[in-house]
């Protein structure tokens, strides 16, 4: 009997043990872009509070379409305005911060500053597609909104992603390329060095966290949004420049 009971026991503190582990746990989907910012909030969340995030990461077409599937993933991040065009069943989205567009330049071209796109010896400078990626568009604005287009156009070299466009600026394929901040920090070093563009010259780029129609995950989510908003979060941020 004593033996029986101690099995039953044993039993009951395995699947409280499971379940409790479920409940601290959230899903959140992000940007690949974004994977060293994610990880490193996600570390500080766990150590503070001992409950953790299971992450997914992908290009946003892949995230959307996981984040469209019922009571698989609590969280998603990733630029506001392509988060709305995919029409997801986001109750709330809170800001983490800004998006910041760069210019970045090759190490085997000698330039440091944003009028150096008008150097007559800079022969190729890449974007992301305007289309498909928020950084795109945002070169695109800039590039209208300072006078250089359409001048400007036949220099320029249009590719899907802002990793393509670090990979064509690290082998020297281009001169130049426009990435974003948070981007060209992660391969600072494979770069020949990288510029703010005037913010006041594309329209603003609000990355978020938005709260799935989740009710299994509906605490974790809430826990989660409240971390970020502490300082310690905010410097997380900062440091990968949002």
């Amino acid at each position: 009997m004593n033996l029986l009971r101690i099995a039953i026991l044993g039993v009951f503190l395995l699947v409280s043990s499971v379940t409790t582990g479920w409940a601290d746990t959230v899903v959140l989907a992000s940007g690949a872009g974004y994977k060293k910012m994610v990880t490193a909030l996600t570390s500080a969340y766990t150590q503070k509070t001992g409950h953790t995030v299971d992450l997914i990461f992908g290009n946003m077409a892949r995230v959307t379409t996981l984040a469209k599937q019922k009571d698989k993933v609590g969280l998603v991040l990733g630029d506001s305005s392509f988060l709305e065009r995919a029409h997801l069943p986001m109750q709330s989205a809170q800001e983490l911060g800004r998006g910041k567009l760069v210019l970045a330049f090759s190490k085997s071209v000698k330039a440091s500053t944003v009028a150096d796109l008008d150097n007559p010896h800079v022969s190729r400078i890449a974007l992301p597609d305007a289309k498909k990626a928020i950084y795109g568009k945002a070169a695109r604005e800039f590039l209208q909104s300072s006078g250089r287009l359409p001048s400007i156009q036949p220099k320029l070299l249009e590719v899907s992603t802002v990793p393509q466009v670090f990979s064509y600026i690290a082998t020297n394929e281009v001169d130049m390329g426009f990435l974003n901040l948070t981007h060209a920090l992660n391969v600072a070093d494979k770069l020949g060095g990288y510029v703010l563009v005037d913010d006041s010259l594309y329209s603003p780029i609000s990355i978020v966290v938005g709260v799935l129609a989740n009710a299994s995950q509906k605490k974790e989510q809430q826990d989660f949004l409240q971390f970020l908003n502490t300082p310690e979060a905010q410097a997380i941020v900062r440091k990968h420049g949002l």
